[in-house]
């Protein structure tokens, strides 16, 4: 069903009761909720120990994003962009690095979704949708004192809906349809049933390919939960599929290529003793990932093959895991929390997702005799068998909270993590929290985090790229200085942080078979300012202001400043929010000799609702409205481009029950 601007429908079921709610709370009410993501102590955002950006359903809905990652674009110090290497998938500059392998942290409900075979999350959940969510937090600088590797640059846990009873239908430009909804029951006064759901479509939007080909970025997505929980349970099944087909894959565009991800998770919290100042709580988990991704990485019009040659990863993954954690309050001024970590995580299955393949030797060969007439998934290889590997991790934690004086506040904590055959880190960090007055904030704050090297980094065995075992774990040390004004109106942060960043892993030229393999080689500091300014000009008009500038060049080109400006207004049943993001000019030297250009840009933004009843509200939004066209730089790609992506536009109607 194709259909225009003017005619783009969305009709949405949701919690509007609750986005009033929130909307009506000034800035000051905002800045009190609770954030539980950087401490095992309840905090808000003037009294938490790291730095720390959040967002309630209301805001995510006014902002019209349909992607969770995508809100890290109103994240001082971060940007998501389209990437490509294994699909054209989101990828994260934080903090001036921009590389492939994972430096932010993603958890759904506290449920790392990083895995071992590529380190990063976005790889098997490209899409996560917004729908389901009740809040995100973000932690920006080093979390691996709390929860280990890849919490590194950064933490973002989403927080899925539990006490949400609504639906959501969406049709929008080039063939857009969703529907979502949210349920829960009571089985008694302790203990609740609760359900999200959630499918989305898209043909996508046009793109030119350097060969001239005409391709789409279309995607689907399918997300589907169910729980339960009570004050002391909480039992939780999650599955999320992705496909993104056509467009990039492999640096090649294709209406061939093919990129599909299943990634299934169990969870279980427990608190297991809870008496006199004390609690024992347990955490039990296990996540499976599952991709199925081919690229166009020699086109016909080579000459070498008759067809073009696709080919890619046919992988399985998995991570189980069980936490111990202890708290104790030691007193009114003391407050403890201990722990032990167990995690076992693995690849199993290490094939390819080919159309060129030769069964009598077992090796992927490009030759119009060893063309299979599909692209088909083989299981496990001899040549990817090195990746079948798995590794055993063990860790404890301390944290102490000490209100050492009525206006200062210490938090001391460290962990240290022993990753069996591979390495072993101790990941310290300390602040000091003074408030002289309930509306200035003043920390310091310094963190080490860890990244340890994945399985692709350290096995692979093929043609592209060949594994270094002698790798050892990436490390940061992060201080911050941050300051925080919150009066009725008025919220200011700012952030002075410097980025000591240690054996980064980065790909380099290979003199075997393969074209490259990977050294820890960058060593390099990186310095920066994030800002933020909200403020209500008046009872209906709020602007949010997000200003980054980065004082040294980023790993890999990216961008040194950028800014998000967004403008809320609230009259009686109406609410518009208009946004706009502005990213600086890029410029890069390619290994071929040529140069990436891509000079600064704005990208539009605009979500209006209208409450048509207290049960039912209607409304427009739109990411990147006027349609810019502009370019991504990606390292992995010979021409450094990656197209950024196209207007999309949906109308909206939420209802609940």
């Amino acid at each position: 069903m194709k259909i225009s601007l003017l005619t783009a429908l969305l009709i949405s079921f949701s919690g509007i009761a609750q986005e009033a709610d929130i909307f009506d709370l000034d800035i000051s009410q905002l800045a009190q909720v609770k954030v539980s993501i950087a401490t095992k102590t309840n905090e808000t955002r003037a009294t938490v120990p790291s730095t720390i950006t959040t967002f309630n359903q209301a805001e995510i809905t006014r902002l019209g994003i349909a992607n969770a990652y995508d809100l890290l674009n109103f994240v001082p110090g971060f940007q998501m962009t389209r990437g490509d290497w294994v699909g054209a998938v989101p990828k994260e500059h934080a903090r001036g690095v921009y590389l492939d392998n994972g430096y932010i942290l993603v958890m759904i409900d506290g449920q790392a979704l990083n895995d071992v075979s590529f380190g990063k999350a976005s790889v098997y959940s490209p899409f996560i949708p917004t729908s389901i969510i009740e809040k995100v937090e973000i932690i920006r600088g080093p979390g691996s004192a709390l929860y280990g590797s890849n919490a590194f640059l950064g933490v973002l846990n989403i927080v899925t809906k539990k006490e949400n009873e609504s639906l959501k239908l969406s049709i929008g430009e080039n063939s857009l349809w969703h529907v979502s909804g949210s349920w829960h029951h009571d089985l008694s006064d302790d203990f609740h049933l609760y359900a999200n759901f959630s499918q989305e479509k898209s043909d996508g939007n046009q793109y030119k390919s350097p060969l001239k080909r005409q391709v789409k970025d279309p995607y689907h997505n399918q997300f589907f939960e169910l729980g339960m929980h009570s004050d002391s349970l909480s039992i939780s099944y999650k599955y999320n599929a992705n496909q993104l087909d056509q467009f990039m894959n492999l640096s090649g565009y294709s209406k061939d290529n093919k990129h599909n991800s299943i990634t299934q998770s169990i969870g279980l919290d427990a608190v297991l003793f809870d008496y006199n100042n004390h609690q024992l709580s347990s955490t039990l988990s296990y996540v499976n990932f599952e991709i199925a991704s081919s690229g166009m990485v020699l086109p016909s019009d080579f000459g070498v093959t008759e067809n073009d040659f696709l080919v890619g990863p046919y992988w399985q993954t998995q991570t189980s895991g069980l936490k111990l954690d202890h708290a104790w309050q030691a007193s009114k001024r003391l407050n403890v929390n201990s722990g032990i970590e167990l995690v076992h995580t693995g690849q199993y299955q290490a094939g390819t997702y080919t159309n060129h393949f030769n069964s009598e030797i077992d090796l992927i060969v490009p030759s119009d005799d060893n063309f299979l007439g599909e692209t088909k998934k083989l299981k496990n290889i001899p040549e990817f068998a090195g990746l079948r590997e798995s590794r055993d991790v063990y860790s404890m934690y301390s944290q102490i909270k000490w209100l050492y004086s009525d206006v200062l506040t210490v938090f001391l904590g460290t962990r240290y993590d022993d990753v069996k055959g591979i390495d072993s880190k101790l990941s310290p960090r300390m602040a000091f929290v003074w408030q002289t007055n309930p509306a200035h904030s003043l920390k310091l704050q310094y963190g080490e985090s860890f990244r340890t090297p994945v399985n692709n980094e350290l096995y692979s065995n093929d043609d592209v790229t060949t594994g270094n075992p002698n790798l050892v774990s990436e490390f940061v040390k992060t201080t911050e200085l941050v300051w925080l004004y919150q009066k009725e109106q008025l919220s200011t942060e700012v952030v002075l942080f410097n980025n000591q960043l240690r054996d980064f892993i980065n790909k380099v030229p290979f003199s075997g078979n393969a074209i490259f393999t990977f050294s820890n080689e960058i060593d390099k500091n990186i310095s920066g300012l994030e800002s933020s300014v909200s403020t209500a000009l008046n009872e209906r008009t709020k602007i949010t202001f997000n200003y980054t500038h980065l004082f040294d060049d980023p790993i890999n080109a990216s961008y040194k400043k950028f800014a998000t400006l967004a403008l809320d207004y609230n009259v009686e049943d109406w609410q518009a929010n208009v946004n706009v993001l502005w990213r600086d000019s890029v410029s890069a030297q390619l290994e071929n000799g040529a140069t990436f250009n891509q000079g600064d840009y704005f990208l539009l933004g605009l979500s209006a609702s209208y409450r048509l009843n207290d049960k039912q509200r209607i409304s427009l939004s739109a990411i990147n409205l006027a349609n810019q066209s502009y370019h991504v730089f990606d390292p992995r790609v010979p021409t450094g481009e990656v197209p950024g992506q196209g207007r999309q536009v949906r109308l909206n109607f939420y209802v609940v029950f």
